[in-house]
């Protein structure tokens, strides 16, 4: 080996000694990490030793989840803000022991947080425990992935053909084709769904150590909320060449907007099942599942009557046929009636309506008839300042006035 080749490999090793050097030293105090976190079990504190990156992120996860349990539930008598503690551990609320239907969700919307956190996280190359997720190329993709993307590649030969007129004769088309076809390529650094979903049971599945039916309860709607993130990547992909003309395409798999999977958990949770506890002691809890209605053709000379559904209970964790399997999977469950959430009740965390923002010209839940429970509301005059009369000005900045705005609003009593 010559003399500039081993300064060379020298000068290699030394590049990256200082790359792993910087990750470390990027790395949150691990002590620090675990102890800011009240709240934590054993095995989620041993685990946060371990891999304290890792926790650090499904930690962020978790705020992550309150914040869109916030925004969903904003103008709901429940606005998840007994989920904001200081401890930004959602888990030590009382809330979270109840069987409530929005003690579901917020089980759901927590996994969900901490493995959308930790996925991306993990192509950010913000992990030393992980990366890109490394079993993303052609072998890996769904079929319907597969042949979309090889239709759109099709379609993008073509165009090249028929703007190409010079290209007549067959063998300078198939070079060309066969040229253009190399500069495709699945690659980007995909989102490691998979290292999300394992740390996330890690993380919080750990938790549910009992047989009984609020832990099995939970542990399902943990599933569910990761379900929700899985099962809604994105692909993406990236156009180089000249002004963008898509010579070569980069596509990676991305985790969704994490609104997108507020808004998916939003719906299951409206379609809830509740699961019946008759039978407690004596088996397996059983779901309420309501069958399905079948249409019949009806004549428009006398409106049919409303006939009640048709249910069927069904022990939980047993698998059923076909869809009916899959809509439980992604569905949350429930097993305790909710209250009405209007007055407080320090013992299970609900702070109540009163003080509350409604909206006196609403007739949905925002509206002041729902949200204040019947005690009325008052008016009351509100002043703020707000950015106004903005100017954009070259190059390359943008100028605002600060306007007093003011306003009436309407709060519960």
């Amino acid at each position: 080996m010559g003399h500039w080749e081993v300064r060379g490999v020298r000068r290699l090793i030394l590049w990256l000694c200082l790359i792993a050097l910087k990750r470390v030293q990027s790395l949150p105090d691990v002590r620090a990490t675990c102890r800011t976190v009240p709240g934590l079990t054993r095995d989620q504190l041993e685990l946060c030793y371990r891999a304290s990156d890792v926790t650090a992120s499904a930690i962020e996860g978790l705020e992550l989840g309150v914040r869109e349990c916030q925004y969903q539930f904003q103008w709901h008598r429940w606005n998840c803000s007994s989920l904001s503690t200081k401890s930004r551990n959602p888990h030590t609320s009382n809330m979270l022991k109840r069987g409530y239907r929005e003690s579901a969700f917020a089980y759901a919307i927590a996994a969900a947080g901490v493995t959308h956190s930790i996925a991306r996280a993990c192509a950010q190359g913000r992990l030393i425990s992980c990366g890109c997720d490394p079993s993303v190329n052609r072998k890996g993709m769904s079929k319907s992935l597969r042949e979309s993307l090889e239709k759109e590649k099709l379609r993008f030969l073509d165009a090249i053909a028929e703007s190409n007129s010079v290209f007549e004769e067959g063998d300078s088309l198939r070079k060309l084709k066969a040229k253009q076809a190399s500069r495709w390529k699945w690659g980007g650094c995909s989102h490691n769904m998979a290292f999300g979903v394992e740390f996330s049971e890690l993380f919080l599945d750990s938790r549910e150590k009992g047989a009984d039916i609020q832990s099995q309860i939970n542990l399902h709607n943990n599933r569910a909320g990761r379900r929700a993130v899985s099962n809604n990547m994105q692909v993406r992909c990236k156009c180089h060449g000249m002004s963008g003309s898509c010579q070569l395409k980069t596509c990676w798999k991305s985790a969704p907007d994490f609104r997108v999977v507020g808004r998916v958990l939003k719906q299951q949770y409206r379609r809830a099942i509740l699961v019946d506890q008759s039978n407690l002691g004596n088996g397996p809890p059983m779901i309420v599942y309501r069958k399905p209605k079948k249409r019949k053709h009806v004549s428009n000379l006398r409106p049919p009557r409303r006939q009640p559904r048709e249910q069927q209970l069904v022990p939980l964790g047993n698998r059923l046929s076909g869809p009916t399997n899959r809509k439980l999977e992604n569905a949350l469950f429930y097993y305790q009636r909710s209250p009405n959430f209007c007055e407080r009740d320090q013992i299970s965390d609900i702070p109540g309506t009163i003080g509350r923002r409604c909206n006196r010209t609403s007739s949905g839940s925002e509206g002041c008839a729902s949200m204040c429970c019947g005690r009325g509301y008052n008016l009351i005059r509100e002043k703020r300042i707000d950015r106004c009369n903005c100017k954009f000005h070259w190059c390359c900045f943008v100028e605002c006035d600060d306007c007093e705005i003011e306003e009436w609003i309407s709060v519960c009593n």
